[in-house]
Formats: C-alpha cells, sequence, structure tokens
C-alpha cells in the first residue's frame, strides 16, 4: 500500500477532522505541515493552484479538501 502524506497546518479544523479519522484507524501517515496563507510553494505543484487544506496525498493520487 501507498505511503500517505497529509499536507496540512495544524490550527485547521478540518485537518484535525482527517487526523482523527486517520488515528481511529490506526493509519500509518505523514504529516506536512504548510503555511496558512499563500503562497504555499510545497503544495502548488501537487494541486495546481488549488487552495483548500487538508490536502492528502497516496501514491501518486492526490485528494483535495475533506
Amino acid at each position: 500500500m501507498p505511503k500517505i502524506i497529509l499536507h496540512h497546518y495544524p490550527e485547521s479544523p478540518f485537518a484535525e477532522k482527517i487526523r482523527l479519522l486517520l488515528g481511529y484507524k490506526h493509519a500509518n501517515y505523514q504529516a506536512v505541515t504548510i503555511p496558512v496563507i499563500m503562497p504555499k510553494p510545497d503544495l502548488m505543484p501537487l494541486t495546481g493552484g488549488y487552495r483548500r487544506t487538508p490536502v492528502m496525498q497516496l501514491g501518486a493520487d492526490i485528494y483535495c479538501d475533506t
């Protein structure tokens, strides 16, 4: 199974929901902290300019928003 990477900022209530769900499912994931406001240079190549967070990366697949 591909590694789960969660791009988020800790203060986001939507990211908190995803982190709680991943913890409930005992899923191993890597968390990447991103800036709260633009620019988000690490995230732009993955999302093509999509601005909302969290973003979950599962292998080559990208899932935006909750």
